[in-house]
């Protein structure tokens, strides 16, 4: 076994001893990664800096570290790092689309227009990109083009159910209740376990009249969330439609067990289902 030189007292030591090399832009990029998986968004942040530091170039490094403030709630510094990247990559989606949607979250729905327009400009074919941008529009009141991007993203999406579900949502505060209601179908086809959307196609199904069919669709969404008063509620709603009252107490009812902190108006609600249930029903 070779033995180890002992060092001379006062001797310097070799210059590469106890000296590491500095990490790459990826590799800080990669550790920045890690630290955000791991919840230490301050780690992670500074990992991102240093990767910034030592890539200027890279719009991808500077929208990572936007991410990050976002997740720290840092918007002036989430703001800063998403402007950096769009000035270094003027023509790449995602930066765009970053900074519009902290414009979004304040309620700058015009400044996310622009962004959300750009980012689209550049990337088309990202179903999100065009659902955010017709959402923006939607809040400015601009209806019709917000559903015209609405419907190309749905296009795009294709088998997605949430841009088919987002889409019937649009339909239906438009007043165009059929098209709602196809959109809101196949949501519920492409995710048959999704309780939510077969309750919002059951509300659809209610305002254009078709009682006996949203009935149907709401005893499934029911039997998908039993725990939810809600559910029972909107179903009872379709049972009183239906001239179904002793369904409609069952019920609401159900409700009533389930929602303690709302049993006052459940009685009335109720009390109104007994009276209607008592009417003859040439005179209802």
């Amino acid at each position: 076994m070779r033995r180890r030189r002992a060092r001379i007292p006062g001797e310097r030591p070799p210059e590469h001893a106890g000296q590491t090399r500095d990490l790459t832009p990826d590799e800080l990029q990669f550790a920045g990664d890690c630290s955000l998986a791991e919840g230490d968004l301050q780690g992670a942040i500074r990992q991102y800096r240093r990767a910034v530091t030592g890539d200027q170039q890279s719009a991808e490094r500077r929208t990572r570290l936007g991410d990050a403030y976002v997740l720290a709630e840092d918007t002036g510094k989430a703001l800063s790092a998403y402007r950096g990247a769009v000035k270094t990559s003027p023509r790449k989606a995602e930066p765009h689309f970053s900074l519009a949607e902290v414009y979004r979250r304040y309620g700058k729905w015009e400044a996310a227009i622009v962004e959300y327009e750009r980012a689209v400009s550049f990337d088309g074919s990202r179903a999100l990109y065009r659902l955010k941008l017709g959402e923006a529009l939607w809040q400015t009141g601009r209806r019709e083009d917000a559903l015209r991007e609405a419907e190309f993203a749905a296009q795009i999406a294709g088998t997605d159910s949430y841009y088919h579900f987002r889409l019937g949502e649009l339909y239906h505060q438009m007043g165009r209740l059929d098209d709602g209601i196809t959109q809101m179908q196949i949501a519920t086809i492409l995710a048959p376990h999704d309780p939510y959307y077969a309750m919002r196609l059951g509300v659809l199904l209610l305002s254009a009249g078709k009682n006996s069919e949203a009935v149907d669709v709401l005893t499934t969404a029911v039997a998908l969330k039993r725990g939810d008063p809600l559910y029972h509620c909107v179903l009872a709603d379709a049972y009183l439609k239906e001239g179904l009252a002793s369904d409609a107490i069952h019920h609401y009812r159900q409700a009533g067990a389930l929602d303690d902190y709302d049993r006052v108006n459940l009685r009335l609600i109720r009390k109104l289902v007994e009276e209607e249930s008592s009417v003859p029903a040439h005179r209802r």
